[in-house]
């Protein structure tokens, strides 16, 4: 990436990050352009050299998110090959995937906020490629292939993942990364004693 494309990079990652401080503020349609790069720091002519619309910079701050929240995992997630791994191996609901979840969120928790709280952002597309990328495989390796069982399952563990942790942002995610690990578990397993320890 040469100088010129840094600094255009980096003035779209300005006008994403207004957005979503504005977000915190107010709904999507009382937000303008204007808004948008007094915020920033930029001129319109700035705005309009990078969309054509207010619609082009949600959809680009949705898809930076949605981008940023998948690479947390690492490499690891999409080069898994599901099927080669045990039935122990394959529970979602573990370290090995809520860790990097709960990091990217407390590292982006005004982020996470907004997303899930905001009208203006399809929420949806976060779910859709959880479920495809972690979900399915390992359903499908411990013989759970209906279409809509998955998405009943699927939908219940992100709802109940997503109550707790945006319970642990209102809180500023003061609780450690592994106790708020635990406690998912634990309301995934009760069978697992609460240590009050991490795993």
């Amino acid at each position: 990436m040469n100088k010129s494309e840094a600094k255009f990079r980096n003035t779209a990652v300005k006008m994403d990050d207004a957005l979503v401080a504005l977000l915190e503020q107010k709904e999507f349609n009382d937000i303008s352009i204007i808004d948008i790069c007094q915020k920033a720091g930029v001129n319109r002519s700035t705005f309009y050299a990078h969309y054509d619309n207010m619609y082009d910079l949600l959809d680009e701050t949705q898809e930076r998110a949605v981008s940023e929240f998948f690479t947390s995992f690492g490499a690891s997630v999409d080069a898994t090959d599901f099927s080669k791994m045990s039935a122990d191996e394959l529970i979602f609901i573990s370290p090995q995937y809520l860790v990097p979840y709960l990091t990217f969120v407390k590292k982006n928790r005004r982020l996470y906020k907004v997303y899930n709280n905001s009208n203006a952002f399809s929420i949806g597309e976060m779910d859709k490629r959880l479920i495809e990328n972690i979900f399915v495989p390992i359903y499908a390796k411990n013989g759970v292939t209906d279409k809509r069982i998955v998405e009943y399952m699927s939908h219940y563990f992100i709802s109940g993942i997503t109550a707790i942790t945006m319970e642990w942002v209102k809180h500023d995610c003061e609780d450690d990364i592994l106790f708020v690990c635990e406690v998912i578990c634990i309301c995934v397993r009760p069978s697992m004693k609460a240590t009050g320890t991490t795993l």
